[in-house]
């Protein structure tokens, strides 16, 4: 297995060290002028939880309008995110630069206006039943569903329970209205599933969180990454953020040392460092702040927004 963390890639020398939040300015260290080391960007892929949307869920008005200027200079704005096709911001997708998305970590690059999948690197259904037979048998208190065809499938018994293992509410409204309960999940996906998208697992106990993931290492078959500290994303070898980024540039004819990333969590990992300019939130993981080239504001100060104006509005 290839853990997000644990990927064997170049980080970039140049580093941000240096924050201002009171007047809201973000310094370089060491570094007259960056923005000249970069190629004119051509594609902004954005992670939406922890990074475009506030802590409500939220997209600011900020982080919208700046958006909205990049697509007016034909710039590509692509959600690059852990959600399905159908967990992408309404109001994202009618702006006139969002054509693009990275779904489901990687495992789905869709064209979002004609509802096709331009790539995609899924789990065999029988190895998805595999995995969350796993989670069922563990002897732990372990929530885990599927997503199938961009739809998310839980347990009838799974589907109140969220609020046992996420503490924000609008985070557990966010993932009822994803989901759909089904009397038996692993049963319906054996039955009806030929692949399947993504496995998600929560848990309450993070000792169980690491037996699971242990366990999970010794599947070569499988990438295990997480967006919060209470979960685990299970999809295939090869499916990932950063990947998907290349994969959709090359699509559109645009050179990897055009595009930008934002990201916050260890799922962002490989598309902050596979873009020409990385760029993590000021909440982000540790990780993913190192191996960025710049960090911004946080996603309740419309750090998005704050990084565009540096590097493209300029």
């Amino acid at each position: 297995m290839r853990t997000v963390e644990n990927a064997d890639m170049k980080i970039a020398d140049m580093k941000i060290a240096d924050m201002k939040i009171a007047d809201k300015e973000i310094t370089d260290k060491g570094i007259a002028d960056k923005r000249s080391a970069y190629k004119e960007i051509k594609l902004i892929a954005v992670d939406m939880d922890g990074t475009l949307v506030d802590d409500e869920k939220r997209i600011p008005e900020e982080n919208l309008r700046a958006l909205e200027a990049c697509a007016a200079k034909g710039i590509e704005i692509v959600p690059a995110t852990g959600r399905t096709v159908q967990g992408v911001p309404k109001e994202l997708k009618a702006l006139p630069g969002v054509r693009y998305g990275i779904t489901v970590n990687g495992a789905v690059v869709a064209d979002l206006k004609e509802n096709r999948v331009i790539s995609s690197c899924r789990l065999p259904a029988g190895l998805a039943v595999q995995v969350m037979t796993m989670a069922r048998d563990c002897g732990d208190d372990v929530m885990y569903d599927a997503y199938v065809d961009g739809v998310g499938y839980t347990s009838e018994c799974f589907y109140g329970r969220f609020p046992q293992f996420i503490q924000s509410e609008a985070l557990v409204r966010l993932l009822m209205s994803a989901r759909q309960a089904v009397p038996d999940h692993i049963a319906w996906i054996r039955e009806n599933a030929s692949y399947v998208d993504k496995i998600n697992m929560f848990f309450r106990d993070q000792d169980a969180r690491e037996r699971m993931r242990e366990r999970l290492g010794q599947m070569p078959e499988l990438l295990v990454s997480s967006s919060l500290s209470c979960n685990l994303e299970i999809n295939a070898a090869g499916a990932d953020k950063g990947g998907a980024l290349i994969r959709l540039a090359d699509f559109l004819g645009i050179a990897r040392e055009s595009t930008m990333a934002f990201g916050d969590g260890e799922n962002d990992l490989s598309m902050i460092r596979q873009a020409g300019l990385g760029v993590a939130m000021a909440n982000g993981v540790p990780a993913v702040k190192e191996a960025a080239e710049y960090v911004t504001l946080s996603n309740e100060e419309a750090g998005v927004a704050a990084a565009i104006r540096r590097f493209v509005l300029k």
